[in-house]
């Protein structure tokens, strides 16, 4: 591998996901992590709907999926009780895949698992995490960011490097040091009286591994979830010890059993164990300079709602793209400030989302009947980028409609939209061209724009042709033709790097487009639609908001 052009400052799920979208662009990226060991614990288990669907992009969904179960109900009992009260209740209802939402459901995937599938598809780019790695310093100039790291050898020896880079991107946590190097503010409140306990501990028997098992008596709270791949690891959330209290397995023991009056319930060794305050804060800026911070070091909040590993893998994929762009010089650096224009209003509205949520289930846990149900908007499918300034919102087909500002809200109507995601579509047959993809998720790539060409003829459909060669030169640009139902391959077949059928209809009838008239929607590199136009002139007029040459 040349020279690492980015230097990844910390390797949760967030700088694992960066370093794997710049990778698969080209660019030669470092990632380092002050651990001497991979992190282990469940922690952030949920993986929601739209990470899902990136992750389809980025070639990892199965590696994930295969360590990941069903983000079970939870069932709720009185003191003593071996029967739950009521029925196990689903945090989020079951919904059946669709051709354009194929997966609608939370995962959950044990965070030490989910980082591990990352760690491998990396280590396939010939990248892997450089542990014991410290970032003690920064400096930049308007040609780079010079680093300094601390590296701590098994037998604690220590030696400091400097090393230079194009840029710096800090994904290390909440207490970021990049974010502190930086001076960036980090505003918010610290909850203090919300002080919670957590861990992963071994269950030998007592308790059900189909579902999560809660007790809320007295004011005092202890959730224990399966884990889905090994059963007789248990994750467990408790609000019962004084903050004087130092977390053992001993002291948790002692604490289910005097709250829950199940001493049927045995415990082994425990995996981890950690305490936790919640903090609800978020910076100022997410950039300054050739420096940028994202996830945790940007934001964090709440548990409810599980949107904060799910929001940090949407920061990296939405600075990825643009950055590699930029490193190959294919992008005015101007892009990069689209970063935080873009991802700031979704995290402010995210804080208020979970916050909320965190608020209701505190003050109703433990009434009766009450049911900590997720909003659908948690599975994060509507969230979107409306008036972002590289957005073309443009009248007409797939135009938003109404004034109504809600990044999580899903568009309106039966037509893809632009600044909102491009949906899936299944079915499709690879029509004459080198290409074994059968559904959009296949086609689009973290490493290019994805221009489908809907309908038309081969003479309407000559400008867009024009228009896709003229920014297609750089191989970040991938024209696709969807046929619709029954059509034979066209004259203009050979001006698209793929064409499909659309032999169920679901690709026309989920983008809302008619067989008969022409429709280009150009789907950004994480997901995104860009524009949706019904000529040439809306493609231009796309490009040359992203790309030097367009």
């Amino acid at each position: 591998m040349s020279q690492p052009s980015i230097l990844i400052v910390g390797a949760g799920p967030s700088g694992l996901v960066l370093a794997l979208v710049l990778l698969q662009n080209g660019v030669p990226v470092r990632i380092i992590d002050k651990e001497r060991t991979h992190r282990i614990g469940s922690r952030a288990a949920g993986v929601m709907a739209r990470t899902q669907e990136l992750y389809a992009q980025l070639g990892v969904l199965s590696d994930i999926l295969a360590v990941a179960g069903p983000f079970g109900a939870v069932a709720t009992y009185d003191f003593g009780e071996i029967v739950p009260k009521s029925k196990a209740a689903f945090l989020f209802e079951h919904q059946e895949p669709t051709p354009d939402v194929p997966y609608p459901n939370t995962e959950a995937v044990n965070q030490t698992k989910h980082e591990g599938v990352l760690r491998a598809h990396l280590a396939k780019l010939g990248c892997t995490v450089e542990l014991a790695a410290e970032l003690r310093g920064l400096e930049q100039s308007g040609e780079g960011v010079l680093a300094t790291i601390m590296h701590t050898a098994e037998d604690g020896t220590q030696n400091e490097e400097t090393a230079a880079f194009e840029w710096l991107v800090g994904t290390d946590g909440a207490h970021s040091v990049v974010r502190k190097q930086l001076g960036l503010s980090f505003l918010g409140e610290t909850r203090k009286e919300h002080l919670t306990n957590l861990g992963d501990i071994v269950v030998e028997e007592g308790l059900g591994t189909d579902v999560a098992h809660m007790w809320f008596i007295d004011g005092k709270m202890i959730l224990v979830r399966p884990d889905d791949v090994d059963k007789k690891m248990f994750s467990f959330m408790c609000r019962a010890s004084s903050p004087e209290k130092p977390l053992t397995r001993e002291h948790f023991v002692e604490d289910f059993y005097r709250i829950t009056g199940r001493r049927d319930v045995k415990f082994g060794e425990a995996a981890w164990l950690s305490k936790y305050t919640p903090n609800i804060r978020m910076v100022d800026t997410m950039r300054k300079g050739r420096v940028f911070v994202a996830g945790d070091a940007a934001h964090c909040h709440t548990p409810a709602g599980g949107q904060g590993l799910n929001s940090s893998v949407q920061d990296a994929a939405n600075l990825g793209w643009k950055l590699a762009l930029v490193h190959r010089k294919l992008a005015p650096a101007s892009l990069l400030d689209t970063y935080a224009e873009e991802r700031m209003r979704i995290i402010a509205h995210m804080l208020g989302l979970t916050t909320a949520l965190g608020d209701r289930n505190r003050a109703n846990l433990g009434k009766k009947d009450f049911k900590m149900k997720h909003p659908d908007a948690m599975r994060m499918l509507g969230v979107n980028y409306r008036g972002s300034s590289i957005v073309c919102e443009e009248p007409g087909p797939g135009a938003a409609q109404g004034e109504e500002d809600d990044p999580y809200m899903g568009g309106v109507g039966g037509r893809v939209q632009a600044a909102y995601r491009a949906p899936d579509a299944s079915e499709l047959e690879p029509n004459g061209k080198s290409t074994k993809a059968t559904k959009l998720f296949e086609v689009f790539s973290a490493a290019r724009h994805t221009v489908l060409v809907f309908g038309g003829d081969a003479e309407t459909r000559a400008p867009v042709v024009k228009a896709l060669q003229h920014v297609s030169a750089a191989g970040v640009v991938h024209g696709v033709l969807v046929l619709g139902q029954g059509k034979s391959t066209p004259s203009d077949a050979s001006n698209f790097a793929a064409v499909l059928e659309d032999r169920a209809g679901h690709a026309y009838k989920g983008y809302g487009v008619d067989a008969e008239e022409l429709a280009v929607v150009v789907v950004r590199p994480d997901g995104v639609v860009g524009v949706v136009a019904s000529d040439a002139g809306g493609v231009e007029r796309y490009f040359k908001k992203i790309l030097i040459a367009a």
